[in-house]
């Protein structure tokens, strides 16, 4: 099960560095949640071009996803998120309003 879900339009500036993200986001969870590198599962989903828009057109954004475990404390989930954005900034270019972190308790449901 995904520890991470990344949810992208197609061609969209994450999918294409996907492979920097990856790295990214595997770093965060050894840095952050103690988590080995190696069993930090993350799972690309591409929105077909043509079915996501934000304000009638189409969408920039990404959304990330990340389950941590019942209870996780809310100043390090907050440490998180702001991690998973400054990540996506510095890698993509998108603004604040081009990246939605969410942070679920317990293993995602997809």
């Amino acid at each position: 099960m995904a520890d991470y879900v990344c949810i992208a339009q197609e061609g969209q500036s994450s999918e294409r560095n996907r492979v920097v993200l990856d790295e990214g986001l595997k770093r965060i969870a050894v840095q952050l949640l103690g988590q080995d590198a190696a069993d930090a599962e993350i799972s690309w989903i591409g929105v077909r071009e043509g079915f996501g828009f934000t304000a009638g057109r189409p969408s920039t954004s990404t959304l990330v996803i990340r389950s941590v475990p019942v209870g996780f404390p809310d100043d390090r989930r907050t440490e998180l998120m702001t991690a998973i954005c400054d990540l996506w900034q510095e890698v993509t270019g998108c603004t604040t309003n081009e990246i939605v972190v969410t942070v679920i308790d317990g293993p995602l449901p997809l």
